[in-house]
């Protein structure tokens, strides 16, 4: 290990000396290469010399502090060259952490530390780690699983944005919806004699908020409220059960759909629902498993949202007439 870490060289600039060759001498003993200076005067030539992958230096070091070397070292001439920075500092003071960070540092050490807590700062550094980058651009190139947790990922930031709650469940429809290309996502509020419902939110239109539903023609939704687990349907146009009775059913706009229990306060509140177009036959496991983590991400925000408008409340939800 100590021939591994000789190939990181720490340069510690501290115009307290005896504090520099201590902690020169620890990380020495532990395989790291350590050089002391002890006035920023001949910071630049060492770094430029020398090379290091790290230098701890004081905030207020003599002729060149910390602000300035960070500022020094933003030159674009550094590229892979640039050392990462361990600004230390008997002064805790917010807006000079703020300062340091935001200039580059990549951390900030109050004195006195003990030289343990540098070598915890130094291994962490030299770990590799990935940084994430959902950010919205790069959904494109993700594929399989990683589109999946991307997709996890918009849902939460929205589940967590503290919109209204209105907006909250038309923005989540509206993401399984494109997700599933779902003719239509809704959620849906049913009374507690499970004769009546209202929609709470829908994807393809906002203006549905508050339409009022006979439960009797949603058995698919009875089910799921009384067994308060999902239900899948799958390849209508094909099932040779409906087939026979084809003729007989009406109003069927959809093939395949995905109906999930969504709850409030851990009692039954209604549904989330996926309606695909005709041609859509088969889900396939993630789609099932996005939409149902979506169903429970919903029942969060039902339960956690103080804020909810008069006919979100329980008191005030759908009665049977």
């Amino acid at each position: 290990m100590a021939e591994n870490r000789a190939n990181f060289k720490v340069l510690i600039g501290d115009d307290d000396s005896s504090a520099a060759r201590r902690l020169s001498e620890f990380l020495g003993e532990r395989g790291f290469a350590t050089e002391t200076i002890f006035n920023g005067k001949g910071l630049k030539e060492k770094i430029l010399n020398w090379q290091p992958t790290y230098v701890v230096c004081d905030l207020t070091f003599p002729s060149f502090n910390a602000p300035q070397l960070l500022t020094w070292l933003r030159d674009p001439g550094f590229k892979d060259n640039r050392p990462k920075v361990f600004v230390t500092s008997a002064h805790n003071v917010i807006s000079n952490i703020r300062e340091c960070i935001g200039l580059g540092a990549s951390d900030y050490i109050v004195k006195p530390y003990k030289c343990e807590d540098i070598l915890t700062r130094l291994i962490f550094q030299i770990q590799s780690k990935r940084e994430l980058l959902f950010d919205g651009t790069a959904s494109s190139k993700l594929t399989g699983g990683d589109i999946y947790m991307h997709l996890l990922d918009i849902v939460l930031r929205e589940a967590l944005s503290g919109r209204d709650i209105a907006d909250i469940l038309y923005n989540l429809t509206k993401m399984i919806s494109i997700t599933l290309s779902a003719v239509r996502c809704s959620v849906i509020s049913v009374a507690e004699d499970l004769q009546t419902g209202e929609v709470s939110a829908s994807s393809d239109d906002r203006k549905v908020r508050g339409l009022k539903l006979d439960m009797n023609k949603y058995p698919e939704v009875i089910h799921v409220m009384n067994s308060s687990k999902a239900v899948i349907i799958e390849d209508l146009e094909y099932d040779p059960m409906l087939a026979q009775i084809k003729n007989l059913v009406k109003g069927i706009s959809f093939n395949s759909m995905i109906v999930c229990p969504v709850k409030r306060n851990n009692e039954m509140y209604g549904v989330i629902s996926a309606r695909m177009a005709k041609e859509h036959s088969k889900f396939n496991d993630r789609d099932i498993r996005f939409v149902n983590l979506v169903a429970q991400i919903v029942s969060l925000v039902l339960s956690t949202n103080i804020n909810m408008p008069h006919e979100f409340l329980d008191d005030n939800k759908i009665k049977a007439s």
